[in-house]
């Protein structure tokens, strides 16, 4: 098991961390807080993992709150479209519905559920000569420029 970071258990830890953030150097943080350059080092990098996955929640909350609002904005358009449907606004009703399909599918591509990527698929295919022939044969004759006779 590996030792406890010396700065994550340090009294001064923020002045530390302020240091690194401002961008002094490790060997002037080192003798300004009795640590080896070995412990700030190390420290910094525990502290940029940290904000890395800090970063990394923020963009899932952020993602989170945007499918909300979709599913919000398809909860209002039913709404509506429900509205205009009991009061016989056939127009508007459809309008409505529109709307929340184009909502839904703007939610499957941003979750993955819609992928618009064209696909390419190939087929490789080995004949022996003779069969060769004869398909290049038939192509040929089904594809042949007709003549002024014919």
């Amino acid at each position: 098991m590996s030792a406890k970071c010396k700065i994550c258990n340090h009294d001064r830890r923020q002045e530390i961390e302020q240091a690194l953030f401002r961008g002094d150097s490790h060997r002037a943080i080192s003798q300004q807080f009795s640590v080896s350059r070995y412990v700030v080092d190390r420290h910094l990098q525990h502290v940029a993992d940290a904000v890395k996955r800090a970063r990394e929640l923020v963009e899932i909350d952020h993602g989170k709150t945007v499918l909300m609002q979709l599913r919000e904005l398809v909860s209002q358009a039913q709404y509506l479209g429900l509205r205009a449907e009991r009061a016989g606004d056939n127009r508007t009703a459809l309008a409505a519905l529109r709307d929340v399909t184009r909502i839904l599918e703007l939610e499957a591509r941003l979750t993955g559920e819609l992928n618009e990527k064209p696909e390419t698929k190939i087929l490789n295919l080995n004949f022996d000569p003779d069969t060769a022939r004869r398909i290049s044969e038939t192509f040929l004759a089904r594809h042949k420029e007709p003549t002024p006779n014919e």
